[in-house]
């Protein structure tokens, strides 16, 4: 007849089970799977540090920029698409109007390095869309 399940047979037989596994998995006790799991949030800094994405420009800022510094007709006409490596690529809506801003080009560089930084924007690259 079965108690409560702390007789020294039932003690013996958990006992001899966990020296079991004790030698057939080599520890002393069953591995703590959660012990080197870590929250994505704590190295994601890291990631954006190491792949060069921290300390640049938000999407908003550089939109904005763009807008106040060309007006509101060109700002209609064109659409900051991506900042990478310091090249500000712009879609612009018509050959007419990209021939216009490529001549344009060295003043607007010079407006947006003034307003986000030498080091955050460098060249200009136009694109028919």
């Amino acid at each position: 007849m079965r108690g409560n399940g702390t007789s020294k047979d039932d003690q013996a037989r958990r006992q001899m089970r966990a020296d079991v596994v004790h030698q057939w998995v080599g520890a002393p006790k069953p591995l703590d799977l959660n012990k080197n799991i870590s929250e994505p949030a704590e190295h994601l800094e890291a990631i954006l540090e190491a792949v060069g994405l921290r300390g640049g420009l938000d999407e908003d800022r550089v939109k904005e920029a763009w807008s106040s510094l060309v007006g509101e007709l060109l700002a209609k006409q064109t659409e900051p698409v991506s900042l990478r490596r310091g090249c500000l690529t712009l879609r612009v809506l018509q050959p007419a109007m990209r021939y216009h801003l490529e001549q344009l080009k060295p003043s607007l560089l010079g407006k947006l390095q003034r307003e986000l930084g030498q080091d955050h924007v460098s060249s200009l690259r136009l694109t028919i869309g």
